[in-house]
Formats: C-alpha cells, sequence, structure tokens
C-alpha cells in the first residue's frame, strides 16, 4: 500500500456533518490493497517469552556431580525490534481534527492519522513511540528548537530531509516520544500543537491477528500489523536484508524490496481472478485471505496451508500478536 500521506489526501472528508472520519480514509487504502504490493505506514512492547537458563548444580561430598550445563536460553528480540502488544491510546478529536484509532504497528511503534473535521487538508501522520526508543535516531531526525511544553513534558521541532519544519516532538510519558508530522500541503505550528496537545494514554488494548503463520519461505521476518477492524487484518514481511535498512520516512515500508502480505478482508464479488495475489483462500461467507509478493504459487500454498484463521467480525477468536507467528519469524538484529 502507499503511504499514509497518498491515503488521506485521497479520501474526501467533507463536513458538517463528517461523512468520512479517519477509518473510512483507511478502509479507503484498503480496498486498493490488490492493485499494489507496496507498503503502509504503520507504533507498545510485546511480551516475548524467553527460556530462564537454569544455574549449574553442584554437589558436595568425596564424589561430587559435574556441573550441569546451563540450559539454552533463546535471544530474545530487543525493544525496537518488537512488534506492540497493546495500543495505549484510543483516537480522539480536537476542535479541528479527528484523530483515527491506532490501527497499524511496527517494531517499536504505533500510527494513525489525523484529519481536519472541515475540508481535506492539513493532515498529518502520528508515530508514537515505545518508551526508551529515540525517534531522532530512528528518523535520522536533528532537533532544531525547543519549544512549550506539551502537558508539562518537553517538546521540539526538528530538522531533516523530507521533514517539514513544523513537524513536533514531544514526551508523552517518561522516555517515551511521540512525532507528529503534516502531511503535504503542510499546517501551521498551531494546528499540530492542538492535535498533540489532545493526545493522551488509555486502558491497553491487545493488538491482534485474524490468522496465525505457521511457514514462511527462509529469511522473511515479521515486520508490520495492521489491525483496522474486525473485518480487516494485515501481517507484512520483510527480508532480513531489508529489515537491517534504516526505515523510512513515517515508517513506511518499501514493498519492492520483496515483501510478503497476508490479508483477510471482505471478499470480493470476482473472487481469486480480481485479487492481483500469489495466493488466495476464500473464508467462510464473505471474507477472503490473499498472499501477495515476489512469491511463487507453490510457496504462497504453502503460507495458506500453515494459516489458522480466526472468525471474521469475531476479535475474541484472534490471535495476539506475540502468538501470530513462530519465534524464528521474528527479526532480532542479526
Amino acid at each position: 500500500m502507499r503511504p499514509l500521506s497518498e491515503l488521506l489526501q485521497e479520501a474526501k472528508v467533507d463536513a458538517p456533518p463528517p461523512r468520512y472520519d479517519v477509518d473510512h480514509v483507511v478502509a479507503a487504502g484498503r480496498r486498493r490493497v490488490r492493485q499494489r504490493n507496496s507498503g503502509w505506514a504503520l507504533a507498545a512492547v510485546v511480551a516475548v517469552a524467553t527460556a530462564i537458563g537454569v544455574p549449574q548444580i553442584v554437589t558436595r561430598g568425596p564424589a561430587p556431580n559435574p556441573p550441569q550445563p546451563a540450559a539454552s536460553v533463546a535471544p530474545a528480540p530487543a525493544p525496537e525490534y518488537l512488534i506492540p502488544s497493546a495500543a495505549r491510546f484510543r483516537g480522539y478529536r480536537t476542535a479541528s481534527f479527528r484523530v483515527g484509532d491506532p490501527a497499524n504497528f511496527g517494531p517499536g511503534y504505533t500510527s494513525t492519522g489525523a484529519v481536519p473535521k472541515k475540508g481535506m487538508s492539513p493532515t498529518m501522520s502520528l508515530l508514537v513511540y515505545e518508551p526508551g526508543i529515540d525517534p531522532l535516531t530512528r528518523l535520522g531526525l536533528k532537533r532544531a528548537a525547543d519549544v512549550d511544553p506539551i502537558k508539562g513534558r518537553p517538546a521540539f521541532t526538528v530538522s531533516a530531509a523530507g521533514f517539514p519544519a513544523e513537524t513536533l516532538v514531544w514526551e508523552y510519558a517518561d522516555n517515551a516520544f511521540a512525532v507528529l508530522t503534516p502531511q503535504p500541503p503542510g499546517a501551521t505550528r498551531a494546528q499540530v500543537r492542538e492535535v498533540a496537545e489532545g493526545f493522551g494514554l488509555a486502558s491497553e488494548q491487545p493488538v491482534l491477528v485474524a490468522f496465525k503463520v505457521g511457514y514462511l519461505p527462509d529469511g522473511f521476518r515479521l515486520r508490520a500489523v495492521s489491525q483496522e477492524s474486525d473485518e480487516f487484518s494485515a501481517v507484512h514481511f520483510l527480508p532480513v536484508s531489508a529489515m537491517r535498512e534504516p526505515v523510512q520516512k513515517y515508517e513506511a515500508i518499501n514493498g519492492t524490496k520483496g515483501s510478503i502480505q497476508i490479508v483477510l478482508q471482505g471478499q470480493d464479488p470476482a473472487g481469486a481472478p480480481n485479487c492481483g495475489c500469489v495466493g488466495y483462500r476464500k473464508v467462510g461467507d464473505g471474507h477472503e485471505v490473499i498472499i501477495t509478493g515476489p512469491i511463487s504459487k507453490a510457496e504462497a500454498r504453502k503460507i495458506l496451508d500453515s494459516l489458522e484463521v480466526s472468525t471474521p467480525g469475531d476479535y475474541s477468536t484472534w490471535v495476539p500478536v506475540a502468538q501470530m507467528v513462530p519465534e524464528e519469524y521474528l527479526y532480532k538484529g542479526e
């Protein structure tokens, strides 16, 4: 899929009364998933269980037993590589803007967008990073100037190629930062600040996926999850080589570098012939799973055969993101 900026610009947001909110904006992009194999702009820590090493045991006496070898410990991914296990904020409204519920999740961040209550612009991209992740390093930004605090916490503007001067970074919790970036044609500092000041934490909601994946081709790792509604679920995998590369602007994913997408969505009336995919599976009445990416149909069939699909429309049957793939498919910085 194209970056959030393009999706937001394509959506027609008219008011009063508003006909389209952020969820509709995202849905508009979702309907185009069959026509492209690109990424989505997608940011809370996934709980990944790790084995705990057994200490060496030495008995005393005239004939001591040899020390027992420590149990092997599988290295856990560092927080900056983990897909968040929970969304910790909700969509909200300010005097002039509507901010969508968190729907896209990538390594160490959750993302959403802001659209005006009237008209089509300005729109903004909101990235919310996990505690301990430095957005300046992550996005290649330079701190430009301190501004008035946001809810009593530090805030500052940044400078970098492709980021407007109105881009705002602020600390929303201890050692945790958010980045709010206006999309073309831009926004005023006052508008950006209005959206930032409306942000707040909420009770956690788990990040869920509508299927388990048991098989992937060698060398692929989980890169992003999209949980837009109980009728749509998508995951995105990249080769390890692409995972090592610096993130793109707004954490966008470059779909030209061998990415695999697995999507559960409402069924197209035309079915498989219209999916533009390498793998297709009908799910119940009215839904489908499609696979896109530069893999063979044989590999796509292996992925489809490995899927355990939950019930569309029923979150209670969906799978926590930490359980949707075997640990070997999680990126650990290798």
